[in-house]
């Protein structure tokens, strides 16, 4: 499933820092974390979204627990052209982030 992932942030210190070790671990465990489609396109200071694409409820855990302690956050899902909606609505797998 695809998502919208909005975040919001204060201390950029903080964010940066934290920000290098997730990536390392998304280098060294890409399985473990939801695929990113997109850079990080910011909205304005300190706050953006970034698309993202997931199959499991354990990724999306992992990415939320992982910026739990430098962002606010809203995921949303998101459907391209020519997809159906049941892939959002008959998903049972990922309904704690609906």
């Amino acid at each position: 499933m695809k998502f919208i992932w909005k975040w919001n942030f204060e201390d950029l210190e903080k964010e940066v820092a934290l920000s290098e070790k997730i990536a390392k671990d998304m280098e060294e465990n890409p399985d473990d974390w939801p695929k990113m489609l997109t850079n990080s396109c910011f909205t304005g200071k300190c706050k953006g979204f970034r698309l993202i694409e997931t199959d499991n409820e354990e990724q999306l855990m992992r990415l939320v627990n992982a910026w739990l302690p430098t962002e606010s956050y809203s995921l949303e899902h998101y459907l391209e052209s020519g997809e159906k909606w049941s892939k959002v609505t008959d998903e049972s797998r990922l309904r704690y982030w609906s």
